[in-house]
């Protein structure tokens, strides 16, 4: 690759290679070179250099950036760019805190040195720093220079995430993992809900556990029932209607519709079905309860709202307080189900008649006219998964979780989602995030979710970023961030090429830290960073001291660099979270008798024999390791040969760790065999649809769960166990 090429991908923020999980260097190829600036917005061509020099000289084009980002109580300062015929003016400038409150001052640019010069077309141009007064509180402000006429969003943050005073002062606490769709109960619709969520949160609420953690609950494809990953969303700043619990619903056992739409023969089958089956069938389910919650929608229109005052209330408060996010999110769901009834095709949103690619274009204009009923009954599926949620969160915090909810943000959403058709001049085009070649990957992974572009990002004042974190933030005491690398650097996968020709694409970490700090702080939310793969040097340093807990993976947790032993508990650090194994692993039980490795085979995911015979190796040394550790811990199964016994000295041992956290997949603990997700895998193998073995009355009164239980608060880790069954919200 010629240098004036490598100059500009590295002014546009692309790495010039990497190491991946082989140990392999891999240098930045031209052809992924050029791909990457395309989706980045730049065309080399013959014109690299001109586009280098433009990047170069944007800086000094307008007074302010779009955005500052500055830690509050500390020194801080904004870069202002002027020609040099200024330099002898004195800057009037104004802070506007968003109070209302306003602060004045002048600067004057002649006891200033300038930080840089440039000429551009025959002028002279500098940059200044602009001091920034100490006292500015933490929140969100605009600083104008009105003598220029510019402004700039100042954003102020804290030094460090929130977390809570008795956790920084050395406290412990434990949790359950769940997948929130795979739980069972009496009362569900074949998929786990905020019922029973509501149900779980209360029952381990008064076992001791501080928190439930969760699958992201964000908007998956209404329209594409059987697209399951909560990971390639439709939207992540909205929530999967399929988590409504319907029968808790107001007005469902008052209308005469739903009462006679729910006795009818067919529809008790198929909701029987739905509940036995050992699998979420997406689709069963979406048709069972979109069939009544149109019919509670109308009953809320014509009675619930008039008679209920305070409801009425609440659900106009909700669609103000969603604004143009949710009238957008809530136009593009009706548009696709519109789309998918009329044509019977189920398209992705690229493939639509172009007249509704512009989210503001005539034909949506014609179509918010013609199909208002439709999108309004999408925003009352938001109302109802938003207070349902909230309900759920006030069910773990009564049962004494001081926590509550921990819940999950994923790395991005899907390309034919509502969020790339409403945002598309933020997402980067034919390019998909992923991960370099690892032992596991040797072709890389390519996740099928396009990126932000960070220069968009910072001309839209990080908006985006903002919005997202406080709609997860709201109803959780804990946000874990799916690829915290992220803040830091993405893999960009261009299309057509393989996961090894990708390239990293750097984030401005500093900023993306400091609003993740922010809404943290503002909301009460611990923030824990998914820290797994292939993670930058010094990044783990830099999460710690703005407050972000670690990730830690027990049967990952080992000494890499000397004998591999597994770490014993006191060398977890304290600002961690740790836990024998996650979604994306198998489960305990079928990692301790080597199933994974033959399901692999299986699914075409070994090469060859022998790579299957080495890894079958590397697993009987890990698990001679595992015991190891277990017996110099003093929990040495009796039964070493049986999984269940492992399983149990794992979650002692995990509950014995310095981290603050200790989580427990609910999985784990109750002996399942069926991974949750294969990654690698489409449709080659169930993924997201596996239901757990028990319902949530079984696994309230099961031995195992009592076990837990005792072994956490002997570990310091919980209150004592007191009686209480389930409850559901009625």
């Amino acid at each position: 690759m010629n240098d004036v090429l490598m100059q500009l991908a590295d002014a546009a923020g692309i790495e010039g290679g990497y190491w991946d999980g082989l140990g392999m260097r891999r240098d930045l190829h031209e052809q992924t070179a050029v791909a990457l600036l395309a989706a980045l917005g730049l065309a080399p061509g013959n014109a690299a250099d001109t586009q280098y020099q433009a990047l170069a000289d944007a800086a000094f084009m307008t007074p302010l950036p779009p955005c500052v980002v500055v830690t509050a109580g500390g020194t801080a300062h904004v870069m202002l760019a002027l020609p040099r015929i200024h330099l002898d003016t004195t800057i009037a400038w104004r802070i506007t805190l968003e109070t209302g409150e306003e602060h004045d001052g002048a600067f004057a640019l002649s006891q200033s040195t300038p930080v840089e010069e440039r000429e551009i077309g025959g002028n002279q141009y500098v940059r200044f720093t602009l001091p920034i007064p100490a006292d500015i509180p933490v929140g969100y402000h605009e600083l104008c220079v009105p003598s220029h006429d510019c402004a700039t969003l100042l954003i102020v943050a804290p030094a460090r995430c929130f977390i809570p005073e008795t956790l920084a002062q050395g406290g412990k606490c434990w949790g359950l993992a769940v997948q929130l769709y795979a739980l069972r109960s009496s009362h569900n619709w074949g998929i786990g809900d905020f019922g029973d969520l509501s149900a779980l949160a209360t029952a381990a609420g008064r076992a001791g556990a501080a928190f439930i953690g969760l699958n992201p609950l964000h908007a998956r494809h209404i329209a594409c029932p059987n697209e399951t990953s909560p990971y390639a969303p439709s939207s992540r700043l909205f929530l999967d209607p399929l988590y409504i619990d319907v029968e808790s619903v107001e007005g469902y056992a008052a209308s005469p519709e739903v009462q006679s739409a729910i006795a009818h023969p067919d529809f008790r089958k198929q909701l029987a079905d739905a509940r036995n089956e050992p699998l979420v069938n997406y689709a069963s389910v979406t048709a069972l309860k979109l069939r009544v919650l149109h019919r509670l929608f109308r009953h809320f229109q014509h009675v619930v709202a008039s008679l209920n005052a305070s409801l009425a209330s609440d659900y106009h408060e909700f669609k103000l307080r969603g604004g143009a996010a949710l009238a957008r999110f809530s136009e593009f769901e009706a548009l696709r189900l519109y789309l998918t009834e009329t044509t019977g095709r189920i398209c992705a949103w690229h493939d639509w008649p172009s007249e509704f690619h512009d989210p503001m274009g005539a034909a949506l204009v014609r179509f918010r006219g013609e199909s208002a009923d439709r999108i309004e009954f999408q925003i009352y599926l938001q109302w109802l998964a938003a207070t349902q949620l909230r309900r759920a969160e006030l069910a773990a915090r009564a049962a004494g979780m001081p926590i509550g909810l921990y819940c999950d943000l994923a790395v991005g959403a899907a390309h034919d989602s509502a969020e790339t058709w409403s945002e598309q001049q933020l997402f980067a085009h034919d390019v998909s995030v992923g991960a370099p070649p690892d032992m596991l990957n040797r072709q890389g992974q390519s996740w099928g979710l396009p990126p932000w572009k960070p220069r968009a990002l910072v001309r839209q004042r990080y908006a985006p970023l903002r919005a997202l974190l406080a709609a997860n933030m709201r109803n959780a005491g804990a946000l874990r961030i799916d690829h915290v690398m992220a803040l830091a650097r993405l893999f960009w996968i261009p299309k057509g090429l393989s996961g090894a020709d990708g390239g990293y694409v750097r984030n401005p970490f500093d900023e993306l830290a400091a609003i993740v700090a922010l809404e943290s702080v503002r909301n009460r939310c611990m923030v824990i960073g998914e820290d797994l793969g292939s993670v930058p040097d010094g990044l783990r340093d830099s999460l710690r001291d703005r407050g972000f807990l670690s990730y830690r993976v027990l049967v990952y947790e080992r000494h890499w660099q000397s004998d591999g032993r597994f770490c014993l508990p006191d060398e977890y650090p304290p600002q961690s979270l740790a836990t024998v194994a996650t979604h994306d692993m198998p489960t305990v039980t079928e990692y301790w008798h080597g199933g994974d490795i033959s399901r692999r085979a299986q699914l075409g995911m070994h090469p060859g024999i022998q790579q299957q015979e080495e890894e079958a190796a590397r697993r009987h040394g890990e698990r001679a390791g595992i015991l190891r550790l277990l017996g110099e811990l003093g929990l040495s199964p009796a039964h070493p040969e049986t999984a269940a016994a492992v399983v149990e000295s794992l979650h002692e041992a995990i509950a014995r760790t310095r981290s603050m956290l200790a989580v427990v997949q609910l999985d784990d603990l109750l002996g399942e065999t069926e991974p949750v997700n294969i990654p690698g895998t489409y449709r080659e193998y169930p993924n997201w649809r596996r239901k757990l073995a028990l319902s949530i009355e079984e696994i309230a009164g099961d031995e195992r769960w009592a076990r837990l239980t005792t072994s956490m608060r002997r570990a310091g880790r919980g209150a004592s166990i007191s009686a209480g069954g389930l409850a559901y919200p009625g």
